[in-house]
């Protein structure tokens, strides 16, 4: 496989057998039972992106890579690493993007909250 995760030399048998799987990938039904909402939205978005370029197995560990990076930090060989950041790009902007709005709301109501309880304490 490529970087792109295009195969090379595929015949076109295998090439329309390939397609085939792909487009019958139903992202929906992946998602596995000890996922928190917030890491399956993350994983879903990254498999409904590259649904069209991966078989259903490849796509699944692709995802799973990419979640097991941007949620517990791991590290994979450099060649990996890269492959999932090219990969990831958008949607790790849009899930990036989307942490720093929460921790501003996070931080604006903790912020209310002991302003708050500063003012019932003084009077």
């Amino acid at each position: 496989l490529t970087l792109q995760g295009k195969p090379k030399g595929l015949s076109s048998k295998q090439k329309y057998l390939r397609n085939k799987m792909k487009t019958q990938i139903d992202v929906d039904s992946l998602r596995t039972e000890h996922e928190s909402d917030e890491q399956w939205e993350v994983r879903k978005n990254f498999m409904v992106e590259h649904k069209d370029n991966f078989d259903q197995e490849e796509l699944i560990t692709l995802a799973q890579l990419f979640t097991n990076i941007e949620f517990l930090g791991c590290r994979y060989p450099q060649e990996t690493m890269a492959r999932i950041a090219k990969l990831s790009e958008s949607v790790s902007s849009k899930y990036r993007e989307s942490r720093k709005n929460k921790l501003k709301r996070t931080f604006v109501q903790a912020s209310d909250a002991a302003e708050q309880k500063a003012k019932r304490s003084y009077h």
